[in-house]
């Protein structure tokens, strides 16, 4: 656990020690004081030791001891020594103390109180409000609040992040917002989620992708986004968070409100970036969620961990082959070990962390999951969702003001797709069956890219080395020039098993080149059913309804749990109605009829008994009469008012007197 001291830690400098302990400290319920500390002559701490505020027992003198004292001579305490790299390194640390720790109540001890040297309350407090202008010039914001874990508030940040949640719930009641709040009610972490976003995750929740650009290239707005892959193949906002730093407890915070704000559906696949505290909070929050580092981070990293290397150039270019150009882990390995010892990268610790986390990030290690088209390589950014919007210089005001109108945007172009999906010819290319195949049922934006890889088979060739094994050779171009590559294919026909080593179907879901060049060779011209994915499918959220319809929960006299299922299952015909123009006329035909039926009680009970069990039959003379007040398996109900007069009963010979013929007798 990275937010608990220990022996080998590594610190830059005397602040950042002492104040990852006092955050540490009031996290686990104890103060904390400097006992002795060291410097040099240039101003760098030589020594530090921090100790627990119960250390020793207190003055000897006797007019002291004669009163109680909350000392207990703790012997918690914690070593930080200057090392040859100008580094502190924590020694001798010891987390064990003598007495009760108290988590909710360290917050009101004198050590949290108190501000660092040279920084007077007037200006915290104006530093606070975002007024950093004095008559002596301009005065930066105290760093504090960062190392404290407080969001930079600027002037109308509170009124525009509270007008904004009012806002919201309002014109959205199924609109969720948690915030985080520090020591003594300083705003620290920030969730919310529309009804459109919670929604789009219960279709879309088999990948999501975690984008912090925002938070660690330090805007002004610290925005981490929650986005998952819709069945167009493009990104999909499922929830936003402010976060004041990059720990673990701020990223533990963030995931587990997102999960509860989902409802605790865990997502089956994540993309981070190469941070170890958003590690450490997947692996506490998502258990069983495979986690992955995007590759376009570590790729775009390479620069800023190696570029001062003589031989940048050569093991940039160099280490993307070896990333990219490894279909088999064993493949990795060797070629990784080979890389490192020709340039002399054994000791570089970016390397070794890579090496070390290789099942998280290289592609030859992620094909047990689906990653719904989310970075299948490094030249494929995530790109920003809000398209450019949000910059270094964007306010929080700012922001807030225009995320509706950049939301609706997305939502618009969205349905736009839907549209087109459902309406729009498909342009075929070829005869193949298959193609027609796909062109009945994906998207239009998947199906393009289907046929792009259909159109990429005239580039392959294919040699059998077994019944059910093949190697395709792919020319493919590389830089100015074309290679060849060799991609292993299973499919066996009798099982309708099919299988590339290049894992593009485990990446974006869509059948790759080489297994449809092996399809063909083997004249099989209809994809095997398993393959075609009903996730980028047009009427894709019409089936997921269907497949996974909402449990009706028990008959309950809880308002507020009758209101939640009823919402969620309107919801969800929302989604549907608004498709087409038609079922959207008809969406709302529905609507003013249901609520004529619901606002007038005689047609809730006319509306009632039509629903209610079939009437129980008896049979006179052969012929079938409903008994009036009863139903099939129950006696019959009792009926308001004057009971029905008894009908007299008419005989046959009656009939036969009155029409003055005789009835003739049955045979």
């Amino acid at each position: 656990d990275d937010r608990t001291p220990r022996d080998g830690m590594v610190f830059k400098s005397y602040e950042e020690v002492l104040n990852f302990y006092k955050r540490y400290a009031l996290r686990t319920g104890f103060g904390v004081c400097v006992k002795k500390s060291s410097f040099t002559k240039a101003g760098l701490c030589r020594r530090l030791l921090l100790v627990c505020n119960r250390w020793g027992n207190g003055k000897e003198d006797a007019c002291y001891q004669a009163r109680p004292t909350a000392k207990t001579n703790c012997q918690a305490t914690v070593v930080a020594r200057l090392w040859g790299d100008g580094m502190l390194h924590l020694t001798d640390v010891s987390l064990d103390h003598n007495h009760p720790l108290n988590p909710s109540a360290a917050r009101f001890l004198r050590c949290y109180k108190t501000l660092p040297s040279g920084m007077s309350k007037d200006l915290v407090v104006r530093a606070a409000r975002g007024e950093c202008a004095t008559s002596g010039g301009d005065v930066e914001a105290p760093p504090m609040f960062d190392d404290w874990g407080r969001l930079k508030i600027r002037e109308g940040d509170v009124q525009a992040i509270n007008c904004f949640f009012a806002e919201m719930q309002a014109k959205q009641p199924n609109f969720f917002y948690v915030m985080d709040f520090y020591v003594e009610g300083h705003l620290r972490s920030v969730l919310w989620a529309d009804s459109r976003s919670r929604e789009a995750y219960q279709y879309f929740s088999d990948a999501i992708w975690v984008d912090t650009t925002c938070l660690r290239s330090k805007f002004n707005v610290p925005l981490v986004l929650f986005l998952g892959v819709n069945h167009h193949g493009q990104l999909v906002l499922l929830g936003c968070g402010l976060l004041s730093d990059e720990s673990t407890e701020s990223f533990l915070w963030l995931f587990k409100a997102w999960l509860t704000c989902m409802k605790g559906r865990l997502p089956g696949a994540m993309i981070t970036d190469e941070s170890v505290a958003i590690k450490a909070a997947v692996r506490e929050v998502f258990p069983k969620t495979r986690h992955r580092i995007s590759d376009w981070h570590i790729v775009r990293s390479i620069a800023e961990k190696l570029g001062e290397l003589p031989e940048y150039e050569s093991i940039k270019v160099q280490m993307e082959a070896v990333i990219y150009g490894s279909l088999k882990d064993d493949q990795f390995e060797t070629r990784w070990k080979n890389l490192i010892n020709r340039f002399g990268l054994q000791d570089n610790e970016w390397i070794i962390f890579l090496y070390e986390n290789r099942h998280l990030w290289v592609p030859s290690f992620l094909k047990d999951a689906f990653w719904a088209g989310l970075s299948v390589n490094h030249r494929e950014s995530p790109g920003a969702f809000f398209d450019g919007s949000v910059s270094h210089e964007t306010t929080l005001v700012s922001f807030l003001s225009n995320y509706m109108i950049l939301v609706q945007y997305k939502y618009k172009m969205e349905q736009q797709d839907d549209f087109e999906s459902l309406t729009s010819g498909r342009v075929l290319v070829s005869k193949f069956p298959m193609e027609e195949q796909i062109s009945k049922l994906y998207t239009l934006n998947m199906f393009v890219k289907f046929q792009d890889e259909l159109k990429s088979t005239l580039d392959c060739q294919v040699q059998q080395v077994s019944p059910s094994s093949f190697v395709v050779i792919d020319l493919a171009e590389q830089g100015t020039g074309l290679v060849t590559r060799k991609y292993e294919v299973v499919h066996c026909m009798e099982t309708n098993r099919m299988e590339c080593n290049c894992g593009l179907f485990q990446f974006s879901g869509i059948v790759c080149r080489h297994a449809l060049s092996v399809l063909k060779w083997q004249q099989v011209y209809d994809i095997p059913p398993c393959y075609v994915l009903n996730r980028w499918r047009s009427d894709f959220k019409q089936l997921h309804a269907l497949d996974n319809p909402l449990k009706d929960p028990l008959v309950s006299s809880n308002h507020v749990e009758r209101y939640d299922h009823i919402s969620l299952q309107c919801l969800r015909l929302v989604e549907i109605g608004m498709v087409s123009d038609d079922k959207y006329q008809h969406a709302l035909k529905l609507i003013s009829d249901m609520k004529r039926t619901l606002l007038d009680d005689n047609l809730c009970r006319e509306l009632e008994q039509k629903m209610s069990p079939p009437e129980r039959a008896i049979v006179v003379n052969g012929d079938s009469h409903a008994q009036p007040g009863s139903s099939e398996g129950g006696p019959a109900k009792k009926r308001r008012g004057r009971p029905p007069k008894k009908s007299k009963e008419i005989s046959a010979e009656s009939v036969s007197n009155q029409c003055g013929n005789k009835v003739p007798p049955y045979s």
